[in-house]
C-alpha cells in the first residue's frame, strides 16, 4: 500500500501538485542520484539541476515545507513513494484527492482580510477572516497536507509565532487559482473531447494525434507555465518578462483553450493556420459563438505575429514546452529562445492594444 498522509491522502496524489524541482530534489537527497546523472536523464546542463535543487533546499525555513518534505522523503526511503508515478497527472480531477481541497481553500483564501491559520501537531488548517465585531469567521477548512503543498508553490507566506503559523495568498497564488478554474472551465466547455474534427483532419490523423497526446509526459496539477517561471523576479532583479508581456501571453492561451485549438502534432505555421481557417463549418457538432470568437481572436493573433514569431509564441504559450526544449526542436542556439518569446510577446501585447472591448477576461 502507497505511503499515506495523516488526512488520508496518498503521497503519489500530492506529488503530482509538485514542480519538477521538487522531484529532483527528493531524487537527489533521498535516491542518491548525482546532479549529473539527473541533468543526463532531464538532457540539460548540471547547473540547471543545480539551481533546482538549492532553490527547493531554501524553501525548508518554512515550516510547513520542511514537514512535507520531511515526509515525502521518508517515503522514498522506505519504497512506498513512487517519484515516477508522481510525475504524470491523473487523467480526471475527481480522481484527485488533493483538487477539492486545494480549490475551496484557495478561493476562502481570496476573501477579504482572510487568513490561514495552521497549528503545529494538528492536522486541519483554517482559514479565518477578521469581523467588524472582532470576532473571526470560519470560511473553510482542509487537510494541512494541501497547505503544504500551497506553501512550497509559494501560493502563500506568511510568519510563524509559537506554534501558530499565520498565512495570506500571494500573487502566484491568485494565479494559481485562475489557472485551476480556467481548466475547470475548459473541460465543462467540452475542451478534453477530441479537438481533430473541428480543424478538418481526418478520423485516422486525429486518432494518431490522441494516442502521442497520451504518451507524453504531462506538466504536473498546478504546474506553473514556462511564461510564469520567467516572470518571475530573481532577487534584486526585475523579471525577465513584464506583467504586460504576461497578461498577453495568457489571453493568447486562454483564446487558444476556449476555441478548442489544442491539436497536438498541428505545430507549424502553415498547417494551424490554415486548420482555422478551415474550421468554420467543419466543426463537430454546433460550436458556441464564444468558441468561435475565440478561434477567430487566436487566428487575428497569430497572422499579427508571423509564421516565425507566432510558432514560438504557440509553443510557450500554449503547448506549455519548455525553452530547452523548444530550442532544440527549432535548431536555435542555447538561451536564445526566451528572447525571441520576448519579442513575440511584445508585437502580441502590440497587437492586443490595438483592440477594443474585454471578452478576453470573461472567464474569470
Amino acid at each position: 500500500m502507497q505511503n499515506a498522509t495523516p488526512s488520508g491522502i496518498e503521497h503519489n496524489s500530492v506529488l503530482r501538485w509538485l514542480p519538477d524541482e521538487v522531484h529532483l530534489y527528493l531524487k537527489h537527497t533521498e535516491k542518491g542520484t548525482s546532479i549529473r546523472a539527473l541533468a543526463r536523464d532531464m538532457g540539460v546542463h548540471a547547473s540547471t539541476v543545480m539551481r533546482q535543487v538549492r532553490k527547493t533546499e531554501s524553501r525548508r525555513d518554512d515550516p510547513l515545507v520542511d514537514a512535507l518534505l520531511t515526509r515525502l522523503g521518508a517515503g522514498v526511503r522506505d519504497g512506498q513513494t513512487d517519484l515516477e508515478a508522481g510525475e504524470h497527472v491523473q487523467d480526471s480531477p475527481e480522481d484527485d484527492p488533493v483538487s477539492p481541497h486545494m480549490l475551496r481553500l484557495l478561493r476562502a483564501m481570496m476573501k477579504d482580510r482572510a487568513v490561514m491559520v495552521v497549528s503545529q501537531g494538528v492536522d486541519t488548517a483554517v482559514v479565518l477572516a477578521a469581523r467588524d465585531d472582532g470576532d473571526p469567521a470560519t470560511l473553510a477548512k482542509g487537510p494541512t497536507e494541501v497547505v503544504e503543498v500551497m506553501a512550497l508553490r509559494g501560493w502563500i507566506e506568511g510568519s510563524t509565532k509559537g506554534r501558530i503559523c499565520r498565512y495570506h495568498m500571494t500573487p502566484d497564488g491568485r494565479i494559481a487559482l485562475n489557472r485551476i478554474l480556467a481548466q475547470m472551465e475548459s473541460r465543462a466547455t467540452g475542451f478534453a473531447e477530441s479537438q481533430a474534427s473541428f480543424m478538418g483532419v481526418s478520423k485516422q490523423l486525429g486518432a494518431g494525434i490522441q494516442k502521442n497526446v497520451a504518451n507524453r509526459t504531462k506538466r504536473p496539477i498546478g504546474a506553473d507555465s514556462p511564461v510564469r517561471v520567467l516572470a518571475r523576479a530573481k532577487g534584486r532583479q526585475d523579471p525577465y518578462l513584464g506583467p504586460d508581456l504576461v497578461r498577453a501571453a495568457e489571453r493568447l492561451h486562454r483564446d487558444f483553450a476556449l476555441g478548442q485549438c489544442a491539436v497536438s502534432g498541428l505545430n507549424t505555421w502553415d498547417r494551424v493556420q490554415a486548420a482555422i481557417q478551415s474550421s468554420g463549418t467543419s466543426a463537430s457538432g454546433h460550436p458556441s459563438d464564444r468558441k468561435l470568437d475565440a478561434r477567430k481572436r487566436f487566428g487575428e493573433a497569430m497572422t499579427a505575429l508571423g509564421p516565425e514569431l507566432a510558432q514560438v509564441a504557440m509553443a510557450v504559450c500554449c503547448h506549455e514546452r519548455g525553452m530547452e526544449r523548444i530550442e532544440a526542436d527549432m535548431a536555435m542556439p542555447a538561451r536564445s529562445g526566451k528572447y525571441m518569446l520576448r519579442v513575440a510577446l511584445s508585437y502580441l501585447a502590440r497587437h492586443y492594444d490595438k483592440l477594443t472591448g474585454d471578452d478576453h477576461d470573461l472567464i474569470y
